[in-house]
């Protein structure tokens, strides 16, 4: 026969409750220790934060006053008491899963000589720091060279005041060549009659996408026009039209490189993180340099900008080829040449387009700091608007910015939503 289910229930109950007070009063009395041994550093380091921010407190109470420090010794200790009270609260209700998310690569051993290590070399510094009434001057200042910044800055203007003589021939033709190519784009684009732009865009947007693609696209451009943005919308366009053509050219080839060459992909990956993580402005430092101020600079900043979002999906969508469609090439006689543009390529269209859809997106993000070295169009409008406190034309500016990104977005992206869907 089966026991009571409740007798059942309640001497497990009894038996488990006797363990969960262990666990819990185990992790109050090792506090962040606790933490680390089961490798839960984040509890880890939330605990030893609050732990020696009350130590702090706690050394300041019983130490004549810093400054316009207030003695606080009763706080610093409650806040360790309910540092502590959490970390047993945790202990005991949070075990199982602290032993779920455990870090397999260290051993419990390995992982509580590491927390006594950090606690060693962060706690003793941390409260000198913060309760000493003189530090020493080498824990508050990171130690350096006299000079140092300003000789490498030295080096730098040297090196471009260089290039810039020598290669003066070189930057004057291809600025040329470059505003020749953005002044021929926005040249069809501001001077052609707006009903056949119009007509134009609409009928890319029907063969790229579809009917509400072209609904969006007429309510986009009526917006353009209503607010008389159309011609600087346009001259936008032209800028980011320029952009978008140079990525694609330079970056395809070069995220084909980069699938194709490992030894290629570990060079250029770094500068494409480079390019990535640099913030906006400091594109425009060397644009500037060796291109004065204008279109060009603000075109050649923009292509910095936006180049590693095709050369990564140009590489990912090559590598994601199945390997057994690669086989069934090889093993009909295809040569590398044919591999690549018969199979490996129009394989990876969706990827690339959606790098070129990505490529257009940031492009327009930097119409308004390209703005600021005279590339013009909406951009400008939003400059002159934050000069003048014009909020009302700022934000009719802004909207103008986001509409034809989100034009351009459903015009290339849809009709690879639709082939997957098929």
């Amino acid at each position: 026969m089966l026991e009571n289910p409740s007798a059942e229930a309640s001497r497990f109950a009894g038996s488990a409750e006797p363990s969960t007070l262990m666990a819990g009063a185990r992790a109050f009395l090792l506090g962040p220790l606790w933490a680390a041994q089961r490798s839960r550093w984040f509890v880890f380091a939330m605990a030893a934060i609050g732990e020696v921010t009350g130590l702090v407190l706690l050394v300041q109470g019983f130490t004549p006053p810093i400054e316009d420090v207030v003695p606080m010794p009763g706080r610093g200790l409650v806040l360790i008491i309910l540092v502590r009270i959490a970390l047993g609260l945790v202990g005991a209700y949070g075990s199982s899963t602290a032993e779920r998310v455990a870090d397999s690569r260290l051993t419990p051993h390995q992982a509580l000589l590491i927390g006594i290590a950090i606690l060693l070399f962060a706690y003793p510094l941390i409260v000198y720091r913060f309760t000493a009434p003189q530090p020493w001057s080498l824990l508050v200042n990171f130690p350096t060279f006299d000079g140092l910044d300003s000789g490498t800055a030295y080096l730098f203007d040297v090196t471009v005041d260089w290039m810039k003589r020598s290669w003066v021939d070189f930057f004057d033709a291809f600025t040329a060549g470059l505003r020749a190519t953005l002044n021929a784009i926005e040249t069809a684009f501001v001077l052609t009659p707006w009903p056949v732009v119009a007509m134009t865009a609409m009928l890319a947007a029907w063969y790229l996408s579809g009917l509400r693609a072209v609904v969006f696209v007429g309510l986009s451009l009526l917006y353009l026009g209503m607010f008389n943005f159309w011609e600087k919308s346009m001259s936008t366009m032209a800028l980011v039209a320029t952009s978008v053509i140079i990525c694609v050219v330079i970056g395809i080839p070069i995220g084909i490189l980069c699938a194709k060459n490992r030894r290629a992909n570990t060079i250029i990956e770094p500068l494409l993180d480079i390019m990535q993580t640099l913030p906006t402005f400091v594109y425009l430092i060397p644009a500037v340099a060796f291109f004065s101020i204008g279109k060009p600079p603000g075109v050649i900043a923009t292509v910095i900008f936006a180049l590693p979002s095709i050369v990564r999906l140009t590489t990912l969508g090559i590598r994601q080829v199945p390997a057994h469609v690669r086989e069934a090439a090889d093993a009909f006689g295809a040569t590398p040449a044919q591999l690549l543009l018969k199979v490996e390529l129009p394989l990876a269209i969706p990827s690339i387009r959606l790098g070129i859809n990505q490529t257009i997106m940031m492009s327009l993000s930097m119409v308004v700091v390209a703005a600021m070295i005279g590339a013009g169009g909406l951009g400008l409008e939003v400059i002159h608007s934050l000069q003048h406190l014009k909020t009302g034309q700022g934000m009719l500016a802004g909207i103008a910015i986001v509409v034809c990104a989100m034009a351009l977005d459903r015009m290339v992206r849809r009709e690879g939503r639709e082939r997957r869907r098929k």
